[in-house]
């Protein structure tokens, strides 16, 4: 028979996987929990009790399913997006923008089907979405109470590849409203929107007649024109001085005009032209080819030269709007599908994975979102599709060291090949890792890029290596697999206090990451929300999380975490929008909020609390005036106290839960696994807490007294900050667990455990 007492000073490894069950040989082993429910993890160490949620409003139809975006302008202008069906409205510092007494909200056209594809970015008051059946949106805030949406408006571009048939377009107009025509069937109904390239100009397609017409509109292009090229008939230059074979070409004319920037204006590379006036005949050469073209000179090649023409003498060129084989149509369409991912990068507007180019990605010209007007300069837009074996779509694309792109079947970089700004001349592309990832926006921590994985079991993180001048990708669930097997839906960054990632499950639960890299902590916790809810006859046995987003906060030194929580409340579903509470409260017990979709009331002393109309019929917790009070029921909005209090926080219970893994201490030969053990008793130290309940099972605990026989009666007991000595009702068994629990509505945070215990070493 051995006697032990190991020391349990941190938690840092978190929740392990029932896998890990047997690894004492593991050093994270004696560092992580069985069990860690409704616990965070601190970088410290300890494990503190999660805070509960303050309802916030129901969402506009409890009906359909809701979902969270973040807009931040800035660290002290954020608000939270609540999207939903053909809505959103905004909410900010905890509660709802309104405006002459009603929501602010702002019609869309996203289903609550959709809501899921949705991704987004951000520069200053404009937000960009995405999603593969709408066209590219953003969103803009021009005051607290005034948002719009609205169509992102290309005006050049990107366009597909220039046309290879013998398809001809011709215009009717060279400006504003014009009947486009088609020598064949080329047009479709879903074309509307659709961007037109003909003449070196742009038009958009505003209306449908056939396979071969449509009307269209003029676009504004780089020089603000909002007209077709050519922009010239009977336009009258000369013949430039010097020798025009200079240039290396065999046969070729060049030719001046008297004004200046004319040239730039109305002629292109690669027109042709009818010219007039040669001095050897008098007679129009057609198919001139022009090949060049600077500020005041043309350069072109002709069919038949041009010959004995004279330094100054005249020459009549046109050019007409007649049909054009030399045509391309517009990317993004209800035809081609439209962007599904989207980001900034270098100050490129990036946009990728259309229905018919699922590996392509779109860059607009730098500085200008808006252009995708692609060319040769370094600043111009750029069109890159993956080439690999695989046509695999590309699910992410997330701005750091490089462009970091996730696809269906692997993750690559998107990067300079020299150390400068990407260009048309300069992009590559590089595979880093074959993982394949899932159709959730990622996360990026400091300089590390958090994705999910494509079954959505798995969180990776993509690392810079400096050595090897790549990307790896290690496995964040290794340690905890068995937490995310209900499926990562999305994920989110809390940032202050402590650097947590919170994912929502596909079955409704809340799993949080406690990630500081650099202290290699990488702790998993669990979370179940208060109340119940049924769906389709299935019950769940907590609130069930549809969506979570965070945002900095401008009223407090702790990242916001808004949950969107559905609920059977009262015989029917309801889904609130609801903000967890601070994890550092303060010293005060009366501010400490454990509860779930809670409220709080202050004022004169009383004892019915009114207002609760969103827990009717629920039985609620309260912690009055700092101390505990009997459950009560909701009824009419109002519960009744049994004394009077001038300050409670109301809301629906929920149990946090530490367990350890089985104690690996006591054996004299080899380990004491497998082997016959009894903990006699624990010290449970803890920091600024009440009420806990410790055993060696959750069947099996009791509960620790905190009021002594010192204390006043008619005041709440202060936070306790000590060590608190347990003995065990426990029995001998092979196990040997310690297990800490509250669900008072009372704070717990556990520094350490220390257990003594006995093991049968035979």
């Amino acid at each position: 028979m051995v006697k032990a007492s190991p020391a349990l000073t941190n938690f840092t490894a978190g929740q392990l996987s029932d896998r890990l069950d047997g690894r004492t040989d593991i050093a994270k082993y004696a560092n992580g929990c069985k069990k860690l429910q409704n616990f965070l993890i601190h970088a410290h160490g300890g494990a503190t009790r999660r805070p509960g949620t303050e309802f916030i409003a129901e969402v506009k139809n409890s009906a359909n399913a809701t979902r969270l975006i973040p807009f931040e302008f800035n660290v002290e202008q954020a608000y939270i997006l609540e999207f939903g069906n053909l809505y959103f409205r905004i909410y900010r510092d905890g509660g709802q923008i309104v405006s002459s007494g009603s929501a602010v909200e702002v019609t869309t056209t996203y289903t609550s089907a959709q809501l899921s594809e949705l991704k987004f970015t951000q520069s200053a008051d404009v937000m960009y979405v995405t999603h593969p059946s709408h066209a590219v949106r953003k969103i803009s805030r021009t005051g607290h109470t005034a948002w719009t949406i609205a169509d992102v408006d290309f005006r050049r571009g990107p366009m597909l590849d220039q046309n290879t048939t013998t398809t001809t377009f011709s215009a009717s107009a060279r400006t504003g409203s014009m009947t486009v025509t088609a020598s064949a069937s080329t047009f479709a109904a879903t074309d509307v929107g659709r961007l037109i390239k003909f003449y070196d100009g742009f038009a958009k397609i505003t209306a449908f007649t056939n396979a071969t017409t449509v009307t269209a509109t003029v676009q504004e292009n780089e020089d603000l024109r909002t007209e077709l090229m050519p922009s010239y008939t009977a336009s009258t230059i000369k013949f430039h001085e010097g020798d025009p074979s200079s240039t290396g070409l065999e046969h070729n004319d060049r030719i001046t005009d008297s004004a200046a920037n004319f040239v730039l204006e109305g002629f292109k590379v690669g027109q042709t032209v009818t010219t007039t006036g040669a001095s050897n005949s008098g007679n129009n050469q057609t198919g001139l080819v022009i090949v060049q073209v600077t500020s005041d000179t043309i350069l072109f090649a002709p069919s038949n030269d041009l010959v004995d023409e004279n330094a100054g003498q005249s020459i009549t060129m046109t050019a007409n709007l007649g049909a054009t084989t030399e045509w391309s149509l517009g990317a993004f369409s209800d035809t081609t599908g439209h962007p599904a991912c989207i980001t900034f990068f270098e100050q490129r507007l990036v946009l990728a994975n259309t229905a018919t180019q699922p590996q392509t990605i779109f860059f607009s010209v730098s500085g200008d979102f808006e252009d995708y007007n692609a060319g040769t300069l370094d600043t111009s837009a750029l069109i890159y599709t993956i080439g690999s074996n695989q046509v695999n779509v590309i699910r992410y694309l997330t701005a750091s060291r490089a462009l970091l792109v996730g696809t269906s079947g692997g993750e690559f970089v998107v990067r300079a090949s020299s150390d400068e700004p990407i260009s048309p001349t300069n992009t590559q592309i590089l595979r880093q890792a074959s993982y394949g990832s899932a159709n959730i926006q990622p996360v990026g921590v400091a300089n590390v890029v958090l994705f999910v994985q494509r079954a959505k079991r798995k969180l990776r993180e993509l690392v810079y290596s400096f050595g090897s001048d790549s990307y790896f990708a290690p496995d964040l669930t290794i340690l905890s697999e068995n937490i995310t097997e209900g499926l990562i839906k999305e994920i989110a960054l809390q940032q202050e206090p402590d650097n947590i990632v919170w994912c929502v499950l596909e079955n409704g639960k809340l799993v949080g990451m406690t990630y500081r890299r650099e202290e290699e902590v990488v702790a998993w916790h669990d979370h179940e929300m208060g109340g119940t809810f049924t769906d389709s006859g299935t019950t769940y046995g907590y609130g069930f999380v549809e969506s979570l987003a965070t945002i900095p906060s401008s009223t407090r030194t702790e990242d916001e975490v808004y949950v969107v929580v559905a609920r059977t409340i009262n015989g029917g579903t309801k889904r609130y929008v609801e903000r967890l509470k601070p994890i550092d409260f303060g010293t005060d017990v009366q501010d400490a909020f454990f509860v779930d979709s809670g409220l709080t009331y202050s004022g004169s002393a009383a004892t019915t609390i009114s207002g609760l109309n969103h827990l009717e019929g629920q039985t609620v917790k309260i912690l009055g005036n700092g101390a505990t009070h009997t459950d009560k029921t909701v009824s009419s909005g109002s519960i009744t106290l049994d004394r009077a209090v001038t300050k409670a926080h109301i809301g629906l219970s929920y149990n946090s839960v530490l367990q350890t893994m089985r104690i690996d201490a006591g054996g004299a030969q080899g380990t004491s696994q497998g082997k016959i053990k009894r903990v006699n008793d624990v010290t449970v130290r803890v920091y600024r807490s009440l009420g806990l309940r410790v055993g060696s099972s959750e069947s099996q605990t009791d509960l620790i007294p905190f009021r002594t026989s010192a204390s006043s009666m008619d005041t709440a007991v202060s936070m306790f900050t000590g060590d608190k000595e347990v003995e065990f009702d426990g029995s001998y068994e092979t196990d040997g667990h310690v297990v800490v629990s509250q669900a008072q509505a009372l704070p717990l945070t556990v520094l350490a455990l220390y257990p003594r215990l006995t093991t049968f070493d035979e």
